[in-house]
């Protein structure tokens, strides 16, 4: 059992606890016990030198008590004789008063029998007169004499002071000085003197007070003796003892007879090099011990013995007392408790010691076969038992441990199956993992710090241009080339800082630039992510998540430029209605100049061309509305592949004979809704570009056909899913620059020397405005294709065609009728009064909506309303609303430079175009002869 290492643990453990612990009790506590056993003796010498104090003071108290008493002692004896020698004076004074002897008789017998009176220690009865003089004293000295040389210490005169007191006070007590009997020194003593007034005498009786103070005196050495008996019987610690010495340093009390009454001022404290008497007094006046050196009885004459002593002065008698003991007498008893404390500390420790090899010997037994079972297990001896019964926690533990074993040993057998179909279950998950990160549409990869690539899926090593298991393990520099690496660097280092970094980076690939979007994760072994930040331990790595965003990049271009474009359009909008006001006023006052002044030779020469140049503005303010969006459109179902095939009749005609013409064949049916007008003006100006894109000849070929989407492509903006009629235009001509295709349907802009470039500006405007989208596919001396798509229409039954209405006679019918033209534009307005003048009508105007309508309201008899549909306040199809509703028969012709916001025109609305001439005016009125339903 010594031999095992956890009982050498524990039973070392105890040793040294208890070692510790006596160590830190004898340190801790022995000395303080000695510091407190030293100052428990040290201050009992001080209680001690107190009590003698305490008991000299109570002497002291005794004494002055005792002289008192003595003294009213003295004082009852004095009036005692006094009341004897009163007597006698006044029985002798009755016999004179009886008549028996004279009155001088009874004072000089009564005198004379006071001056024989004698008591006590030669004490007498004095007497004298009012006068002051002395009429009985024993000494013959003072009989008869005069007061006036008897004078007390102070130099008052004695006899006098009693005479005065005694007729006040009629008696009293006097201390003064006076000569004893045969002495020559005066002495204090105490008198009680009464007065005799009937018989004009102070008689008094006196007794020294040094008799007093010898009884006192006599008391005081019987005390004294007393307390040298019992400080000569007292010792502090072994050889200690008190004495006293008075301010003389005469040694009054000490325990060595020999030093008794003598005078140690000559004594010096080898310490200080002072008289040790004059050291005893200084401490006293402290309050503090003394320290000195003296010699021992076993050692005389060597004074190198450590003493303290405590003094305290004693008024009352003038007196030191003291205490004197060796201080290593003090400190003995300290050092025999601190060696029993250390001694009893020992034995407890012994007893502890053999105690904690008994219990630890208890404890390590049955762990110590429990260890060799479990070595026994652990060297795989499942069928190992303890076999340690016990009902404490140690029995416990080893029938825990036994059930584990035998748990384990049922256990065992079936891990293994387990563990052989976790492994399989964990080989096919990482492979499904493998194949799912293979398939998904990200490319994703895996770097260490040091820039080598740990992981890599399918699409990463597509998107470098490598197998993905030939790039595990490189440094990514030699995987995706120095120019990428000097890009990648940056945002590389962001990441390893911790950042979580975001970056787009473009390359060419296949002749094209292919954009990605990657996202830097930096990888910690533990962290947690914090505001777009990984927080926690340092970064050994980093993920990979690279997206290519080629396609959407496309889309967003598309995006902006169609936006770009829309607000082009705007412009381009704006400033054609604004054109289309000057072309009217130009265009009408050109054609009532030359109606009017035909006959003028020449003029025609002048105005014709000015006709021709407004004509052509107003063709290039239609182009201008086409592209921004804003021309009047009347969309309807179209059946396209008929229409291309009559257009290609007129085509082939006009085109050299160089450039064949391919549309859909006959048989198939292709519907869209359209307004059919511009949509053949688009188609027209697609293959007029075409011819102009081969001039030595070529192919043009319109297709047509269904095209439903369900994805998003890339046209000039995203298009929505729906089913779609797709026209694609295409030739073999020069195609276009990438330059040129960026700019290809701004307005005004054209490759051509002649073109007025708004050719495909009014086909994109149409376009759109048809909600439709366009793209356009072209490489320089490729050809281009133009690809449209239009909402597609169910097919409708035909109608034959109807034949026109007969248009009326120009000017035929309409005289004497009265008509109403608004319009805010005054010029446009007086255009449009002189045509209708011409025409035989009456006009009344109006500059706003809202004052045409007051018109139609309170004129009678109008049989026409021409009207600006865009004007302020009322708007030109409201007003032609309200006016039918007041005058049903009355014809509405409705003018506009393009389509409005303002609502919506009615379908069989007439609406005549800006700039327009007369023979179009002319025709609207002769289209608007029937009312239209409102």
């Amino acid at each position: 059992m010594i031999r095992s290492p956890l009982f050498l643990r524990l039973f070392s453990a105890i040793l040294i606890s208890l070692g510790l612990f006596s160590a830190a009790a004898y340190v801790f506590s022995v000395p303080f016990i000695e510091e407190k056993a030293y100052e428990i003796e040290r201050d009992a010498s001080r209680t001690i030198l107190d009590n003698v104090f305490e008991l000299v003071s109570r002497i002291r108290g005794g004494l002055e008590e005792q002289r008192s008493t003595t003294v009213e002692s003295y004082k009852t004896r004095l009036r005692d004789v006094l009341e004897l020698a009163v007597g006698y004076i006044e029985h002798v004074h009755a016999r004179a008063d009886r008549g028996e002897i004279t009155a001088e008789q009874a004072q000089r017998e009564a005198m004379e029998g006071l001056h024989a009176f004698r008591y006590g220690n030669g004490d007498y009865v004095w007497a004298i007169g009012y006068d002051s003089v002395i009429l009985s004293h024993p000494s013959p000295d003072y009989q008869g004499r005069k007061s006036d040389d008897l004078r007390d210490n102070l130099g008052r005169h004695i006899l006098p002071t009693i005479v005065a007191t005694a007729k006040r006070e009629g008696e009293g007590f006097q201390t003064y000085p006076w000569w004893r009997p045969n002495g020559d020194e005066r002495a204090p003593k105490l008198s009680f003197f009464k007065d005799l007034s009937r018989r004009g005498i102070i008689v008094g009786t006196g007794a020294y007070l040094a008799d007093v103070d010898a009884e006192v005196e006599r008391r005081k050495a019987e005390a004294i003796e007393d307390l040298r008996q019992a400080l000569r019987k007292l010792r502090i610690a072994r050889t200690g003892y008190l004495y006293i010495f008075d301010s003389a340093n005469r040694m009054i009390i000490h325990p060595n007879s020999n030093i008794e009454g003598t005078s140690f001022g000559d004594r010096l404290n080898s310490a200080t090099g002072r008289p040790i008497a004059e050291d005893l007094k200084a401490a006293a006046a402290r309050g503090e011990p003394l320290t000195y050196l003296w010699d021992k009885p076993d050692d005389p004459g060597n004074y190198a013995y450590e003493k303290i002593s405590w003094v305290r002065h004693f008024e009352g008698f003038d007196w030191y007392i003291a205490s004197s003991v060796y201080v290593d007498e003090l400190q003995r008893s300290s050092v025999v408790l601190g060696n029993r404390i250390l001694a009893i500390g020992m034995a407890l420790m012994a007893a502890g010691s053999l105690l904690g090899y008994i219990a630890v010997g208890r404890l390590v037994r049955p762990l110590r076969r429990l260890a060799d079972t479990a070595v026994q297990v652990r060297a795989g001896d499942l069928g190992a038992q303890s076999g340690i019964r016990r009902g404490d926690e140690i029995g416990l533990l080893a029938s825990a441990f036994d059930g584990m074993v035998r748990q384990l040993r049922d256990t065992v057998a079936t891990l293994d199956s387990r563990v052989r179909d976790r492994t399989a279950a964990l080989a096919e998950a990482e492979t499904r993992q493998r194949v799912i990160l293979d398939a998904i549409p990200a490319c994703i990869a895996g770097l260490d710090r040091d820039g080598r690539l740990t992981f890599a899926n399918l699409r990463w090593g597509e998107l470098v241009g490598r197998d993905k298991a030939e790039v595990i393990g490189r440094d990514v520099a030699a995987v995706v080339g120095q120019r990428a690496m000097a890009v990648l660097r940056p945002h590389l280092d962001r990441c390893l800082s911790g950042e979580v970094v975001t970056f787009e980076y473009a390359f060419p690939r296949d002749g094209r630039d292919i954009v990605t979007k990657t996202t830097l994760i930096p990888h910690r072994g533990e962290g947690h992510r914090s505001e777009g930040r990984v927080e926690g331990g340092a970064v050994t790595g980093l993920f990979v998540l690279t997206l290519d965003i080629t396609d959407e990049k496309q889309t967003e271009r598309q995006l902006v430029e169609a936006q770009r474009l829309k607000a082009v359009g705007q412009l381009s909008g704006g400033l054609a209605h604004d054109f289309n006001n000057l072309l009217s006023i130009i265009i009408g006052n050109l054609a009532a100049a030359r109606e009017r002044y035909a006959a003028v030779k020449g003029l025609d020469a002048y105005l014709e061309p000015a006709q021709r140049a407004g004509r052509r503005g107003a063709d290039i303010t239609a182009r201008l509305l086409a592209f921004s969006r804003q021309q009047p459109l009347k969309p309807e179902p179209i059946e396209l592949c008929g229409l291309l095939r009559d257009m290609a009749v007129l085509l082939r005609r006009s085109f050299p004979s160089s450039i064949a013409i391919g549309v859909p064949e006959e048989g198939r049916e292709c519907w869209t809704i359209a307004d059919q007008t511009q949509l053949e003006n688009a188609l027209v100006n697609l293959a007029i570009n075409a011819r102009d894109a081969m001039p030595n000849g070529g192919r043009l070929d319109i297709a047509v056909g269904i095209r439903r989407v369900e994805d998003t492509l890339s046209f000039d903006e995203p298009v929505r899913p729906d089913d779609y009629l797709e026209i694609r235009v295409t030739d073999t001509g020069t195609g276009f620059t990438p330059e040129a295709l960026a700019r290809a349907v701004e307005p005004f802009f054209t490759t051509k020397a002649l073109g007025s470039g708004l050719g495909l500006s009014m086909v994109y405007g149409f376009v759109k405005q048809s909600r439709g989208y366009l793209r356009i596919d072209s490489r320089p001396g490729e050809g281009t294709a133009v690809t449209l798509l239009l909402p597609r229409a169910e097919p409708v039954a035909r109608l034959l065609d109807a034949e026109p209405a007969a248009a009326e006679p120009l000017g035929s019918g309409w005289f004497g009728q009265l008509a109403l033209v608004a319009e805010d534009n005054d010029d446009v307005r007086q255009v449009m009064r002189q045509q209708l003048v011409d025409l035989g009508f009456s006009v009344v105007e109006a500059a706003s909506g809202d004052e045409a309508a007051e018109l139609v309201e309170q004129i009678d008899g109008l049989s026409l309303l021409v009207s600006d549909i865009v004007m302020p306040g009322l708007s030109g199809v409201e007003l032609a609303r309200r006016a039918r509703l007041l005058r049903p028969d009355m014809r509405v012709v409705l003018v506009s430079g393009f389509t409005v916001e303002y609502g919506d025109i009615p379908a069989d609305a007439v609406i005549l175009s800006k700039p327009w001439d007369k023979r179009d005016l002319v025709a609207a009125i002769g289209h608007a002869a029937q009312p239209a339903p409102v």
